[in-house]
Formats: C-alpha cells, sequence, structure tokens
C-alpha cells in the first residue's frame, strides 16, 4: 500500500495585513564582517550579526552549518518551578529546560575535539593530558600523565599519539575534594 501524499498549503495572504520592513530585522551593515552570535532556542536557529544585532539578509537558516562542538549541558527547572518533586498535592510536571554551553577550551585533530586540560585514556591504558600547545606544524600536544595527572614527560603532536594507539577516551573529571 501506498503511503499518502502531504502537501503543504500556505495560508492565505491579508491584504490588509501591514507589510513587513524587512530593514528593521536584517542586517543593512555595508560590507558586514564575519562576526555573528548564533542561538538555538527551543530548537529554532538564529544569526544575529555582532556589529547591529539583526540577522543576515536574506534566506539563510538552510546555508547555516555547524561542525561537532563539544558542549557542556546542565538542565534547569522550567519556569517558577523551585525544583521540589511535589507542588502542594500536584507532582510536579514543569519539566527541565537544557541550556548548552560551548566549551571553548578546545583543540580539533582530524575533525574530533579535544578538551584542554583534560586527561585522555589511550588503548594501552597510558593516560594523557591535551596542552594547548601545539608544534610548528600547528598539531595540538599532549602530554603523558599518571592518571592523577602528574607530568611523566615532553609533549609530543597528538597525530603520533592517535595513530599509535588509534583512540582517546575522555576520562571523567577528578572529583572536588570538599
Amino acid at each position: 500500500m501506498n503511503d499518502p501524499i502531504t502537501f503543504f498549503v500556505p495560508a492565505p495572504l491579508d491584504a490588509f495585513d501591514a507589510p513587513v520592513n524587512l530593514d528593521d530585522i536584517e542586517c543593512g551593515c555595508d560590507n558586514p564582517d564575519d562576526q555573528y552570535v548564533l542561538e538555538i532556542d527551543a530548537g529554532s536557529v538564529v544569526l544575529t550579526h555582532r556589529a547591529c544585532g539583526k540577522q543576515p539578509r536574506g534566506d539563510y537558516l538552510d546555508l547555516v552549518e555547524l561542525p561537532r562542538t563539544p558542549v557542556t549541558v546542565k538542565d534547569a527547572p522550567y519556569g517558577n518551578c523551585d525544583g521540589s518533586q511535589w507542588h502542594g498535592e500536584l507532582q510536579c510536571d514543569c519539566g527541565i529546560v537544557l541550556a548548552a554551553t560551548v566549551n571553548d577550551r578546545v583543540v580539533l585533530h582530524d575533525g574530533r575535539p579535544y578538551l584542554i586540560g583534560r586527561i585522555y585514556k589511550d588503548s594501552d591504558w597510558d593516560y594523557w593530558r591535551i596542552t594547548g600547545d601545539v608544534d610548528a606544524q600547528g598539531q595540538p600536544l599532549i602530554r603523558l600523565v599518571t592518571r592523577e595527572g602528574v607530568s611523566r614527560g615532553g609533549s609530543v603532536p597528538i597525530g603520533r599519539v592517535v595513530s599509535f594507539w588509534n583512540s582517546l577516551t575522555l576520562q571523567p573529571p577528578a572529583p572536588k575534594e570538599s
């Protein structure tokens, strides 16, 4: 059996609606630079030009691409919820909001992000810390460390470690002492 065909029918235009002035919402900067702010709100992507705070001209949404980007995700109660399981006699159904923050201390190697300062384990159970430095060819450097993060040697390019041991696995952060 064939699936039904669904057509999108736009709403009819209202001749009495005021036309939208694009100058109010689209960037009108002469020769705008490439500095924009990307915001994702309720699943919608919005770009705004840093200089004027307006969106790029034209239909840009199909052109927006974002490479894999490491983020930290925290949840928070939604609305006026205080986070308790019960509100009087009613069980909380307020939900939560997930807020993603881009980790700005990242280096990329072969398109894969690595967090600077964090410890990774190779397939031979050796531990490595991403230093944030680069060698003369621009390769991110990595340093052999103990499981606790104490240095055990000099820095080497991350490509050499990854090519020899195939992968590095991010280790959980050390627990904070009270």
